[in-house]
């Protein structure tokens, strides 16, 4: 079984209401880019000085997910341990270009003997895209991988990931779960609702979109996003476009990360292929909460449906920008299928990794809450 405790950094200390006595091999710092700068060295000294030889993996957030609350400039710690589970966390820095190698090698770092999951937490300076096609090369869809890309509040500036004191932009934490005891699955939906036509991507590079229907696409874009296109790219995150999955069938929501005016393009987080199928979405709070129940039920474990003893959630932040004052309900709505027992811990993020369907090969997400849930047995 997974024993877990949960703190928030307060006043220079880490408080908690929770007494349990634990030994955990893995600490979760979900975080403030400002309070991590500011006070993220101490504070994982001092949990390290709570529990020696734990792990700390520290990530800068769009907002902290504990339970089914939201908390904003602050840290929040979630500790974990496990009977029948070994972890081996490794850190990885690369420069601009490198990061299907790095992808590569961090799968390559892992035996995949009793490697039940992969969590993997990177800054937003990597190419999250790329590093998934490393990993999935050689993986092949065999082992579970998810997790998501740091995020800096709204300020889309710098984020941070790190392993105990190390923490810094360029940087890649892998953690690796040994064991034939864990259990482990995935949810991942969006919620968004697909308005007007399909088109067919005619002309695309990379995470560059030029053309749909052999037209540019930056005027369609506009025109479909009325007064708001004046907001444009930050507006871009309330309307992103799904891409039908070539593989599954499913769709594939991709957030725009900017424009260009000279050659009427859309720039993406993450890649659009010639001859895709292409639609623009649209934000409906009602939407959004049955994505969250659809990707907390997804996530329950085995055929008997039983709730989690933790949960991951990584949400994007373009879905907290939606849902404004209504964004703790996405979490109540995960809470509601879950019920009070299971430990739920997570961010809000710039983009989020996951499978598709169960155990398939991971992939780059945006706007969707991804949900990854284990137990030990």
């Amino acid at each position: 079984m997974i024993v877990s405790k949960q703190y928030e950094w307060l006043n220079g200390e880490w408080k908690s209401n929770n007494e349990t006595v634990i030994k955990p091999q893995l600490c979760l710092v979900f975080g403030s880019r400002f309070e991590i700068e500011k006070e993220g060295i101490l504070a994982v000294e001092e949990l390290k000085k709570k529990y020696p030889g734990t792990k700390v993996v520290t990530t800068s957030t769009a907002g902290n997910i504990v339970g089914d609350e939201l908390k904003d400039n602050t840290m929040i710690a979630t500790c974990l341990s496990f009977e029948k589970t070994e972890i081996n966390v490794l850190s990885f820095t690369i420069g601009k270009g490198r990061a299907e190698k790095i992808g590569s090698l961090i799968a390559n770092s892992y035996a995949q003997e009793r490697l039940s999951y992969l969590l993997l937490l990177s800054t937003s300076e990597v190419d999250a895209e790329s590093l998934i096609h490393g990993i999935n090369s050689v993986f092949a869809g065999k082992i579970n991988v998810s997790g998501g890309v740091a995020g800096d509040d709204t300020r889309f500036e710098k984020t941070l990931v790190g392993v105990d004191e190390d923490i810094k932009e360029n940087n890649i934490v892998a953690v690796g779960f040994y064991s034939d005891n864990l259990l482990v699955s995935n949810g991942s939906r969006g919620g968004w609702s697909p308005f007007g036509p399909k088109a067919r991507v005619t002309k695309a590079e990379g995470n560059i979109l030029y053309e749909i229907d052999n037209a540019p696409v930056l005027p369609i874009y506009k025109e479909y996003l009325g007064k708001k296109a004046k907001d444009l790219p930050s507006s871009g995150l309330l309307f992103p476009f799904s891409i039908i999955d070539e593989e599954t069938g499913e769709r594939i929501v991709r957030a725009i990360q900017d424009i260009n005016e000279e050659d009427e393009s859309l720039v993406f987080y993450g890649e659009i292929k010639k001859g895709s199928s292409i639609q623009l979405m649209r934000a409906q709070t009602e939407k959004l909460f049955e994505g969250a129940v659809d990707s907390a039920s997804k996530s329950l474990l085995t055929k008997d449906l039983i709730p989690p003893q933790v949960a991951i959630l990584i949400s994007c932040v373009a879905r907290r920008l939606a849902l404004d004052q209504l964004t703790e309900e996405e979490l109540e709505e995960v809470r509601s299928v879950y019920g009070e027992k299971t430990t739920m811990c997570g961010f809000y993020s710039y983009a989020e990794l996951s499978p598709v369907k169960g155990n398939s090969r991971c992939h780059l997400h945006n706007q969707t809450l991804t949900i990854t849930s284990f137990s030990e047995f």
